[in-house]
């Protein structure tokens, strides 16, 4: 994971309700630099709001603020996501658009512009410092312009309110933290559910922050990114298998380690990672096993031909499909595989 944080230099990919790039804009699809327990973008997150918002204060910040104010727009409460530390955002009112103005000390200030139409298309212009070539729901429209002013935001934004014949949900200071919340989850989990964030996905961000790396620091980077969305899958899958199960968590504790989730889609040689790393895959059989087996995208088919070569009293034993946080089926190792 250290390494994708040296290619990104520290940014999160933005998107703003919708799609998966800089990590924060408005619907934060994929990103890095998260200040969290996981190196992973968090499956939900909270708005606080900041009682002490110092962050306004920045010089970039304080002539943002103003560009929007003299656009018309109404400023909102400034806030805090809990799950991502860093990260601080503010929402301005034009109705019916939204803009969000986003603040984090190393990715420094964006705005993100948002319209929605009832039961339609989501619109987003953006000078997020990347995120363009991330892809995003399929009722999702972005424009990103790294360089674009805050009036170029506004104008692009108001011409396609004018090009419309529709109508605009509106968002104001009453409603925007639930929507804003609701955003992101449905936009992770849309994305989760493509498989995670893809080798093309990828790539594009890396080219995004011009460092030049070599294609072994670009490609390993891109495994640890999988291996940690694996773990995140991992503990997510659990939770919902407990809750399903209702079985407390005292007693889950002496069965949790034994569990093993299989997503329908991944990298090979980061699944092959994972495995080792619950001691389902010898540690002297993970590199020859991600040599024959690290090209592989179907990790059913990967889990199987794993879980074949071993004796049949340590083969791992089906439980249950977990729908959330994307199509998984979980496994527990055999008991003389722990023992």
């Amino acid at each position: 994971m250290e390494l994708f944080l040296q290619i990104v230099g520290g940014f999160i990919i933005a998107i703003i309700l919708l799609g998966v790039a800089v990590f924060i804009y408005f619907k934060i699809k994929f990103g890095k630099y998260l200040g969290a327990d996981t190196d992973q973008p968090p499956l939900y997150i909270h708005l606080n709001e900041d009682i002490d918002p110092d962050w306004l204060n920045a010089p970039a910040v304080k002539k943002t603020a103003k560009e929007l104010s003299e656009l018309g727009f109404t400023p909102g409460k400034p806030y805090f996501i809990h799950e991502m530390d860093g990260y601080q955002l503010q929402a301005f009112y034009k109705v019916p658009v939204v803009a969000v103005m986003y603040w984090h000390d190393v990715a420094g200030c964006w705005v993100d512009m948002v319209i929605e139409e009832i039961d339609g298309i989501e619109y987003t212009t953006s000078n997020a410092p990347m995120g363009g070539e991330m892809s995003e729901r399929p009722e999702c429209v972005k424009a990103f312009d790294a360089k674009a002013k805050v009036v170029d935001l506004s104008n692009n934004i108001e011409a396609i309110i004018k090009e419309s014949n529709k109508s605009f949900v509106e968002t104001n200071s009453e409603n925007f933290r639930s929507y804003f919340e609701s955003a992101f989850k449905k936009d992770i989990a849309w994305k989760n559910r493509k498989g995670g964030i893809s080798y093309e996905e990828f790539i594009a961000t890396e080219k995004e922050v011009s460092f030049n790396n070599s294609k072994e620091v670009i490609e390993e980077a891109f495994i640890d990114t999988k291996e940690s969305e694996l773990h995140q899958w991992h503990d997510a899958a659990l939770k919902e298998y407990r809750d399903k199960e209702n079985i407390e968590e005292d007693d889950f504790y002496d069965i949790e380690h034994r569990m093993l989730i299989v997503p329908f889609k991944s990298n090979g040689k980061a699944f092959i990672r994972y495995l080792s790393n619950y001691c389902f895959v010898n540690e002297r059989q993970e590199e020859p096993l991600a040599k024959v087996y690290g090209n592989e995208t179907d990790m059913q088919k990967l889990f199987n031909k794993v879980n074949d070569l071993l004796s049949p009293d340590l083969r791992a034993s089906f439980v249950m499909n977990i729908d959330y946080p994307l199509p998984i089926k979980l496994y527990k190792l055999s008991d003389k595989m722990v023992d």
